[in-house]
């Protein structure tokens, strides 16, 4: 133990995957921002240093509580399928949902969605926020390991344009390669000039569209008429401690249903490294997705009754055969004045769709490969995907006290699971939750296991072990006390806390 990156503070702190994207919020709060500014700088600056993950193609959730009100606010940016894409036009190219292409791209919400959060909380001017970021593109940044990793994994699937950006010596890149993105620079410039419609209005979406179209796909500058939405958070008391996740289209209220089956059947005598633990969570998780394959989709197009899944208690008709990940990056902020932001953005997978518009210099999102061909999650134009994106703030005695995110693709359930029921059941430290072995149902009978779990009776599951640290997603969590700040950036990713 005592890998994990912890920051201990007295005013702000800020927790991201990328040194420079942490450095751009502490900047921003150094320079009398708030958490919502922090979080801003932050994230733009991750769509451009760690762009596979979390560029401008893809769409932002964010869990945000106000101190001056005392209200936890949730924003959900996530994008919707355009008028192109339906159970049709998917059918009539294959057997099922792809997963890469020009089929499986959405309407990007991450500009619109950043934007939002700004003018609702911000107090700075967003061209300064947006500066750092605008810079990293223009004249560029060293690359870090994990966007090298990401780039390696992908690089045979980039079409020449893409790998003139994000390989300029015509192979993956190595560690500190220096990066430049230059149309992406001039998109954010100009964003940061005429707001949101220099990007949905203007010839960001126009190149969009025409790459989509040229992939045989109806695309239309109507469907980029997007906007946020602003929702409620769902909220579940977990022995004393409250949990606010996303609601649908998000998959969030999956932790939750899992949450409450375990206050169920409590973890009382199952040790955090022992089979009784993933024995109890395991059984969770199969009666969670479940009900979430059944039940959860796009409200816009269909009831979801959140209180009757949140009421599932019956085994649900089936279960996932398997799960993927993703290529998500999460971030934390705290600031002064006890703010906090647990902020996430993806493409969905390593560089989304593979589909690239090199005029804005942006990878699209394959958020579409979420969809279904049938149930409450089908694919229909203008709807959004069921999306694995959620983040999470905890609360104790109506005063949050931690916001908390991660990569994972599907596995972000039981993720947002393992680290609430580390620092609720077991006492551990915010920066021990987060470093602690993880386990991971991966569907059917598989479980993912990072040494330290020996014990997995091989008669109940297919264990695949991994070293410890292992490939389960990367955390980044913040907390807040009445004389400090603490910022923890996982040792699975690149990331450093910054604070003062």
């Amino acid at each position: 133990m005592g890998l994990v990156r912890t920051l201990i503070c007295e005013n702000a702190a800020v927790a991201s995957e990328q040194p420079l994207a942490s450095l751009a919020g502490y900047e921003a709060m150094r320079e009398g921002g708030n958490a919502f500014d922090a979080a801003v700088a932050t994230s733009l600056s991750l769509a451009v240093t760690f762009h596979p993950a979390g560029g401008i193609g893809g769409d932002f959730f964010g869990m945000l509580y106000e101190a001056k009100t005392g209200r936890v606010h949730c924003l959900n940016s996530s994008g919707w399928a355009p008028s192109g894409i339906g159970v049709e036009s998917i059918s009539a190219k294959g057997n099922g949902v792809p997963t890469y292409g020009p089929l499986t791209c959405t309407v990007p919400g991450f500009i619109a969605g950043v934007w939002s959060m700004h003018q609702k909380l911000g107090s700075m001017p967003f061209k300064d926020l947006a500066r750092p970021a605008t810079g990293y593109a223009t004249h560029g940044f060293p690359a870090g390991e994990a966007l090298c990793r990401s780039t390696s994994s992908s690089f045979e699937s980039l079409s020449d344009s893409a790998k003139r950006v994000f390989a300029p010596r015509g192979t993956p890149p190595m560690p500190g390669e220096w990066i430049r993105q230059e149309a992406l620079g001039r998109v954010l410039s100009e964003v940061s000039e005429g707001g949101p419609d220099a990007f949905y209005k203007g010839w960001p979406a126009e190149r969009i569209c025409s790459a989509l179209q040229a992939g045989g796909v109806r695309a239309e500058l109507d469907d980029f008429d997007f906007t946020p939405e602003w929702v409620e958070p769902v909220t579940f008391d977990y022995r004393g401690t409250k949990v606010h996740e996303v609601p649908p289209n998000s998959m969030g209220v999956t932790s939750l249903l899992m949450l409450k089956q375990l206050a169920e059947a409590g973890l009382e005598g199952a040790g955090p490294l022992s089979q009784e633990r993933i024995t109890r969570t395991m059984k969770a998780a199969e009666l969670a997705y479940g009900r979430r394959d059944e039940l959860l989709g796009d409200p816009r197009f269909g009831p979801v009754d959140v209180k009757e899944f949140m009421e599932s208690s019956n085994r649900a008709s089936g279960v996932p055969a398997s799960l993927s990940g993703g290529d998500t990056t999460a971030f934390s902020v705290a600031d002064a004045v006890g703010n906090i932001v647990s902020g996430i953005q993806s493409l969905f997978h390593h560089f989304g769709s593979r589909v690239f518009v090199p005029e804005a210099g942006l990878m699209l999102n394959n958020r579409g490969a979420g969809f279904s061909l049938s149930g409450p999650n089908k694919a229909e134009p203008r709807k959004r995907p069921l999306h694995t994106l959620s983040s999470v703030i905890l609360s104790k005695d109506d005063r949050p006290f931690v916001g908390i995110g991660a990569s994972g693709g599907e596995y972000r359930p039981m993720q947002h699971t393992l680290f609430i029921t580390n620092l609720v059941d077991y006492g551990m430290p915010l920066e021990q939750a987060v470093e602690h072995q993880r386990f991971l149902w991966s569907g059917g009978r598989t479980v993912i296991a990072e040494r330290g779990y020996d014990a997995v009776d091989s008669s109940l599951y297919e264990v695949r072990n991994l070293p410890f640290p292992g490939r389960t997603g990367v955390c980044h969590a913040v907390a807040v006390a009445d004389h400090y700040r603490k910022a923890v950036c996982d040792m699975r990713g690149d990331g450093i806390p910054a604070g003062f």
